[in-house]
């Protein structure tokens, strides 16, 4: 009996595979697809997750699963290091390594599935299921869920410039930073930078994903909100105190055709019956899309939200 318990234990895992949920910074993301490799810190994780079994790696930051990987050879001890934050501290971290063959990459936002993924019964806090190592409460996901993302990666593939576009999201980062800094909590007179910056605040508050100086036909839009990173903007801003209010229509009307995006043009009292004038003129066609908004209402709007969220922050609702 003994005997046909552990042959049927051995056709088991030659016959079925495991689907596992490792959460990976983008630096290490970056180096696995690289080097195909995988790599763990504990040696009672390769006897758990085998040669044969996918891993699908959730890059912290980005709300997507982005690569599936076939583990096809057997765990080996490394002294290499080779990961980001093994070389940020000069110490090895990682020290059971195995090679993978990527079998299928893309942006599978999990919002966009988060419904259909049976794995994930909270779906609140969804978060949660892509904590531990590995993810999911250390348990694999089912095949269906396996097939579900694969399919969501097959069908937004990853921009051919990854990697630039990985930079540019960590220098974002760091303009983010100089933004918020740069916001005032008070403001007596307009100047477009401070209201350019409100409004890229109240988008974040707002949960969109909020950018500033967005391109477009070689020019650059103001502000712009999206619902997810790599759509088209939904709203779009264009901050004008004073000087060329046709070209800003301009370029709000040529993301209204391109996106079908909402505009939005903010200026003061004094120059809003020259914008309106503009709008019911030259730029008719989008008159009943496009907001004309006094500069005064985003400042007001601004310290309402920011005042809301520091409430919930000290009462942690």
């Amino acid at each position: 009996m003994k005997r046909i318990l552990y042959f049927s234990n051995i056709l088991e895992r030659i016959f079925l595979c495991a689907y596992w949920i490792f959460s990976v910074t983008r630096e290490n993301w970056e180096i696995a697809r690289k080097h195909r490799v995988w790599a763990v810190a504990r040696k009672s994780l390769c006897r758990k997750v085998r040669k044969g079994d996918f891993i699908i790696l959730y890059v912290i930051g980005t709300g997507s699963l982005c690569s599936i990987m076939k583990i096809i050879e057997d765990w080996v001890s490394t002294d290499q290091l080779i990961w980001a934050d093994e070389k940020e501290g000069r110490k090895l971290k990682y020290p059971y390594q195995v090679k993978v063959r990527i079998i299928q990459e893309g942006l599978a936002n999990v919002k966009s599935i988060l419904s259909k993924l049976s794995f994930i019964e909270n779906k609140q806090n969804w978060g949660l299921y892509f904590k531990g190592t590995p993810a999911n409460m250390g348990k694999p996901i089912p095949e269906s869920d396996y097939r579900l993302i694969y399919e969501a990666m097959r069908s937004n593939p990853l921009p051919k410039d990854i990697g630039k576009l990985l930079k540019l999201e960590r220098k974002r980062k760091i303009s983010i930073r100089k933004v918020e800094e740069g916001v005032p909590t008070t403001l007596s007179s307009p100047k477009h930078d401070e209201i350019r910056n409100m409004i890229f605040e109240i988008g974040k508050f707002e949960g969109r994903i909020s950018e500033i100086e967005y391109p477009i036909n070689n020019l650059r839009l103001d502000a712009v909100w999206k619902r997810i990173r790599t759509g088209n903007p939904t709203h779009v801003f264009e901050v004008q105190i004073g000087g060329n209010f046709f070209e800003a229509l301009t370029k709000l009307k040529h993301a209204w055709d391109l996106w079908n995006s909402k505009p939005f043009l903010v200026t003061t009292e004094e120059y809003i019956a020259q914008a309106k004038w503009l709008l019911e003129g030259s730029f008719h066609e989008m008159k009943d899309d496009a907001r004309i908004v006094n500069w005064k209402k985003i400042v007001r709007l601004y310290q309402l939200l920011k005042e809301a969220n520091k409430i919930k922050s000290e009462i942690r609702l």
